[in-house]
């Protein structure tokens, strides 16, 4: 059985589980539960990387909704058939879902020095020059880009970061973060939860 290091139910309608990998790829296979469908599908997979990813995915499904299919659109957004819907992260070790009876997104996000090389692409200019203010800079953009993949992924597609989302000013210990979005999807006021985890930023949609 995974080892869940964090659970939480959301507004009552969902549940958030995230599992601290340390299992061998041998040891996930064991886990799931195949049937030939399945077993096609991971046949197509070949980096290592993406079949940790593959694995870790439908083991928590099936712990959260057993015998749920986890399909997916032209544009990669997962979905599930019924009226379930479902979003997926995974960074380092931790691999985390949700499963809502509404549409959701779900972020998990270490730092990272990348980021400060790509800010400007993320981040509105109001946020940059709030981030500049911060005791930690790098710590601040890894947050609000966790906030802006959460969202990305509730639409999951046509969503320009640095113009269509900001997030209102934050302290970095913050739980509840607000979005506003404005794009080809509409006027959206987002509520989001972030989470601290183990050096990492979970964020995910609460309300839209």
């Amino acid at each position: 059985m995974p080892l869940l290091i964090y659970q939480s139910n959301i507004t009552n309608t969902g549940r958030l589980l995230v599992w601290k990998t340390t299992e061998n790829l041998g040891e996930l296979e064991a886990m799931v539960k195949w049937n030939d469908e399945l077993a096609g599908q991971y046949e197509m997979v070949k980096l290592e990387k993406r079949k940790r990813e593959w694995l870790t995915a439908r083991i928590l499904l099936q712990l959260l909704l057993p015998g749920a299919e986890l399909l997916f659109a032209s544009t990669g957004k997962p979905y599930l058939n019924g009226n379930r819907f479902i979003s997926i992260s995974h960074c380092g070790d931790l691999a985390g879902i949700v499963v809502a009876d509404h549409e959701v997104g779900l972020d998990i996000q270490g730092t990272d020095e990348k980021l400060e090389k790509i800010a400007s692409r993320f981040c509105h200019p109001k946020e940059l020059d709030r981030a500049m203010e911060q005791r930690d800079y790098l710590e601040y953009i890894t947050i609000l880009w966790s906030a802006k993949e959460a969202v990305f992924k509730y639409f999951g597609e046509q969503v320009t970061f640095n113009e269509d989302m900001i997030i209102r000013p934050f302290a970095l210990t913050q739980e509840e973060l607000i979005c506003d979005y404005s794009g080809v999807h509409g006027e959206r006021l987002f509520q989001l939860q972030h989470i601290q985890l183990r050096g990492y930023h979970i964020v995910m949609t609460v309300g839209a």
